[in-house]
């Protein structure tokens, strides 16, 4: 076993990476690799147009990986269609990639996972099961504890790289997701999934709402960042058949690649995605647990049978564009649609005055507890001094403390120690 140690060491040594110590064992292309010596089967790599089925489902995936380690290394990527960004990917199947932000031209096949499945060998032989722990164990000094769930194929977080952000193709549409540098070994993740608005994209959203520095600085969620149907489209699909389809997918992704766990998954949304995560709370409950909207109302009069999830709103007295689409009378609908299965119909149960620095003249935090059959709701209610529309943080409005990604996140974490 000493040279496979060797090689596998080197290997890690060229691809240095940031994560927590002690250091979580990176299986992935060791197993697929052991597997084949122990067989004696030495499958070659399969390209983008040869690769078979998703071992995880039939729906279309493809992980590339790009570093950034901390928080203070993120920021934006160099362009924002992620058709420009030029890596090296691991196709896991064979997709058409009909979207308007195409895979690169230089991707390629290979483990882990980018084996088809009717080359991977089904079945290990006693012995071979045995060398291949003994085998990750020498090389590692890992414990079994951490070992044998990745031998026995589950996904858990550990196997992604800390400190990355790993690209995604999933039903042909970009999902870009940041594991903080920090994350706990075998320890249950939630998702914030973060939609973009109109004639943006995953990554320009990425940037503006900085969700990966909260997801670093907490390290108890992954940040997801899903594209439109239309690379820099107008709108998300609402009931489209497809995007229901899509939203449960990545849902699916996020388990299945990630320890998130099920009942973990959140969502917020900008603009015209933030009228989406209004939709998709009453829409497909059983995804999400909780929703967020950044400057955004109802997305249509249209009728919730449901009884929807907790929501958070961010509401900027002084946008322009939620002006154009009926301003406070918007802002009251959205409030109205909200609390519709509230049985005593009263106003929220607290308000809390918020920071009013730099460009907000004024700030509160309403709350609505859950009465009834109907969640609870949030409202961050704010007006600029200067019209924008822009999501809420130092970043991007000069001078405040105020940060509409970190009120989020502490929304959701505080759903998660509520009885549901």
């Amino acid at each position: 076993l000493k040279p496979f140690c060797l090689k596998q060491r080197s290997f890690e040594a060229a691809v240095p990476f940031r994560r927590p110590a002690p250091p979580p064992p990176n299986f992935g292309g060791m197993v697929a690799r052991f597997k084949d010596f122990a067989l004696g089967q030495l499958v070659p790599l399969a390209s983008a147009q040869g690769a078979g089925p998703n071992p995880l489902r039939s729906t279309a995936v493809t992980r590339t990986a790009s570093t950034a380690s901390t928080a203070t290394s993120l920021g934006p990527l160099a362009s924002p269609c992620p058709s420009d960004f030029s890596t090296q990917s691991l196709v896991t199947s064979t997709s058409s990639t009909s979207s308007e932000c195409p895979l690169s031209t230089e991707d390629v096949a290979g483990p882990p996972g980018g084996l088809p499945a009717a080359h991977r060998p089904s079945v290990l032989g006693p012995a071979a099961w045995a060398l291949l722990v003994l085998a990750v164990v020498a090389c590692g000094g890992w414990s079994l504890r951490e070992v044998l769930p990745a031998i026995l194929g589950i996904n858990w977080s550990f196997r992604r790289r800390p400190g990355t952000r790993d690209r995604y193709v999933v039903d042909g549409r970009d999902v870009w997701v940041y594991l903080p540098s920090k994350v706990q070994v075998g320890t249950p993740l939630s998702a914030v999934m973060v939609l973009h608005g109109s004639y943006d994209s995953a990554l320009g959203i990425m940037e503006a709402s900085a969700m990966e520095h909260v997801a670093e600085a907490d390290s108890s969620f992954i940040a997801v960042f899903p594209e439109m149907a239309q690379c820099k489209g107008i709108s998300w699909g609402y009931g489209n058949a497809s995007e229901v389809k899509f939203f449960r997918d990545v849902s699916n992704l996020l388990t299945r690649q990630y320890l998130v766990a099920m009942d973990q998954v959140f969502a917020v949304g900008h603009s015209s995605g933030g009228s989406m995560t209004l939709f998709l709370q009453n829409h497909l409950p059983d995804v999400f647990r909780g929703v967020a909207a950044v400057e955004a109302g109802l997305p249509e009069k249209q009728e919730w049978t449901g009884n929807g999830r907790p929501t958070m709103v961010v509401w900027n007295h002084n946008d322009p564009v939620l002006a154009e689409y009926g301003g406070e009378q918007l802002y009251n609908d959205t409030l109205s649609m909200l609390r519709r299965r509230d049985p005593t119909g009263a106003g929220p149960s607290s308000v809390e005055p918020l920071s009013t620095s730099g460009g907000v003249v004024n700030a509160e935090l309403l709350t609505w507890p859950a009465r009834g059959s109907n969640p609870s709701t949030s409202v961050v209610s704010w007006k600029s001094s200067a019209p924008t529309h822009s999501w809420l943080n130092p970043t991007n409005i000069k001078g405040t403390t105020l940060d509409a990604s970190k009120m989020v996140w502490q929304f959701f974490k505080n759903i998660l120690v509520t009885p549901s």
